[in-house]
Parts: structure tokens; sequence; C-alpha cells
């Protein structure tokens, strides 16, 4: 598989989401991330209601925020493996 620049430019848009996140965590807005020590049913409904808005978005085919939707829905998931690879 060829990495291209649109495939950067997706990762780049994700770890920017991760970031974000963190930053609301510290700003109060969550207690916790995915990416924190929390139970896996707290991290799946969070990922549930990431997805669910995915669907909303496909629904309403709101295309514009279905792209926004699905990278902070891909920056769950990888805050959430970023827990399983520390253990937490």
């Amino acid at each position: 598989m060829t990495y291209t620049y649109n495939q950067d430019r997706i990762w780049r848009s994700v770890l920017l989401e991760r970031e974000r996140q963190e930053y609301l965590k510290e700003k109060g807005k969550f207690p916790w991330t995915c990416a924190d020590a929390a139970p896996a049913s707290m991290k799946f409904t969070v990922l549930g209601e990431e997805f669910g808005e995915v669907a909303r978005a496909v629904c309403e085919q709101d295309w514009k925020n279905l792209r926004e939707e699905l990278i902070q829905t891909a920056a769950v998931c990888v805050a959430w493996v970023e827990a399983l690879d520390s253990g937490r």
C-alpha cells in the first residue's frame, strides 16, 4: 500500500483531535479520555456516542460534518489503543 498525501492529512487531523481531547480534559470539560484508566464499558459508551454522531450525519446527509465526526471517532479509537498499549 502506498502512503498518500491525503492519508497524511487525515492522520494529522486525527492527532490534532487527540490533542484537543486532552486539552479539553485539562480544562475540565471531561474528567477523562479513552486514553486514561477507565472501565472498557465507559470507553465503549464514548465510542458509541461518537458513532451515533456519524450515523446522524449520514442520515441527515450532512457531508461536511461527517468528516469531523469520523475524525473524532477515529481519535477515540486511537485513545483507547493508547490505553491498551500502556496497560490502562
